[in-house]
């Protein structure tokens, strides 16, 4: 800054040393790396950079968002998307991970835990795409919509052209739990026309209940 020109270097180096101290907490990022090592190891980076900078702090500082910024893009772009099967006590689980039979016959039926937008739409398309490619079997496929907050014009389109493959392949996309103002998006959008390949449900009880019905009969 000009106006620190004629400051000795070294009475800056105290002053930004002294101000870094203050902050590098060892403990908390011991605690943070136990928690999340990719955060942890921005916050470390970030200490790192602020130290080999100074005085030019500010450095470090725009490091450490752009490093935060990025790793918050990884995390919108690869959203938590499981295929669920139905647990002894009820709740919908990581059919996989809990070893857990198909809620019914040639149905693929996933959970995706994010926001359906322009970040998380491709990941979800991929994954049921690859699904009904590697799973010849597969006829149906049910979203379990609960965990969906949002959705944009992205997430409408993907919405559409998942509707149109699973239809063209004489199969039904239903939808379980969609929340009101995603319902309304698409509505406006027209993605909600019934056509007897789409089914919607308001709530997962009364999915499970008629996902049953085919196995007890």
């Amino acid at each position: 800054m000009p106006e620190l020109y004629h400051v000795p270097d070294a009475v800056l180096a105290a002053v930004v040393v002294t101000a870094v101290t203050g902050l590098f907490k060892p403990r908390e990022l011991l605690r943070l790396w136990k928690v999340s090592r990719v955060e942890a190891a921005i916050g470390i980076g970030t200490a790192v950079i602020t130290i080999a900078t100074a005085p030019r702090i500010y450095w470090g500082v725009l490091a450490g968002v752009v490093a935060n910024l990025c790793f918050f893009l990884y995390q919108r772009m690869h959203p938590r998307i499981i295929e669920v099967g139905e647990h002894a006590d009820g709740s919908l689980r990581d059919r996989h991970l809990w070893q857990l039979p198909v809620l019914a016959p040639h149905l693929l039926a996933l959970r995706m835990d994010a926001e359906l937008d322009f970040a998380s739409a491709a990941s979800l398309e991929r994954r049921i795409t690859s699904e009904l490619q590697k799973r010849p079997d597969l006829r149906d496929v049910c979203v379990f919509a609960s965990p969906i907050n949002r959705i944009d014009i992205t997430g409408v389109e993907t919405f559409q052209r998942l509707h149109s493959q699973i239809r063209k392949q004489g199969g039904t996309l239903i939808v379980s739990g969609l929340k009101l103002p995603v319902e309304q998006r698409l509505g406006r959008a027209g993605a909600l026309a019934m056509d007897g390949h789409l089914k919607l449900y308001r709530t997962d009880t009364e999915t499970l209940a008629i996902l049953r019905k085919p196995a007890e009969g």
